[in-house]
């Protein structure tokens, strides 16, 4: 007589979800400030996993336990999102503060810095980093020699996307 059982899918535990999870979000998040490795795992969630969890009859046994997992993995795929956006928010806010010192030693000089430094401790206490993240996370600031123009950017979406003020013509753009 055969076995028409079908066979036994085996889950990852709740701390090795977690574990994952925690992973995603370090690396995603606060290493690659990208998103792009969470976007990719949110939409194998959405289009593989999920759909094989309630179709399949191998999961059929451990269909809570898959969920439960699937959960927690959505959950770090919207967290690196949520940190992302933050970071750059909070990025955004500090290169305002920078452009204002810049403009106001302009005003006085009636010259750009040649670097932030030289904002120190006049026009500005210190020189904050631009994001809570391990890479990416510092402003880039350069007088263009000729002493007409200089330019404040960070880096919101790595490698590329990069915000730049312009001095000259007084207004945000991008670099890339």
């Amino acid at each position: 007589m055969t076995d028409e059982r079908p066979p036994q899918a085996i889950v990852p535990s709740v701390p090795r979800a977690l574990l994952v999870g925690a992973i995603l979000i370090g690396l995603d998040a606060f290493y690659l400030n990208q998103g792009a490795i969470a976007l990719l795992v949110g939409l194998w969630l959405l289009v593989i996993t999920l759909p094989r969890t309630f179709l399949a009859k191998k999961f059929a046994t451990v269909r809570r336990q898959r969920i439960r997992n699937i959960a927690i993995y959505f959950a770090a795929v919207i967290l690196v999102f949520v940190f992302n956006a933050a970071n750059n928010s909070i990025a955004k806010r500090r290169a305002e503060v920078l452009v204002s010192a810049v403009k106001a030693f302009h005003a006085k000089n009636q010259r750009y810095p040649k670097s932030l430094e030289e904002l120190v401790p006049t026009y500005a206490e210190r020189i904050p980093l631009a994001k809570y993240t391990f890479t990416f996370n510092q402003f880039n600031y350069s007088s263009l020699g000729n002493n007409d123009d200089a330019r404040l950017s960070y880096i919101e979406l790595p490698p590329f996307g990069r915000p730049t003020y312009y001095f000259r013509e007084n207004k945000w753009g991008y670099l890339d």
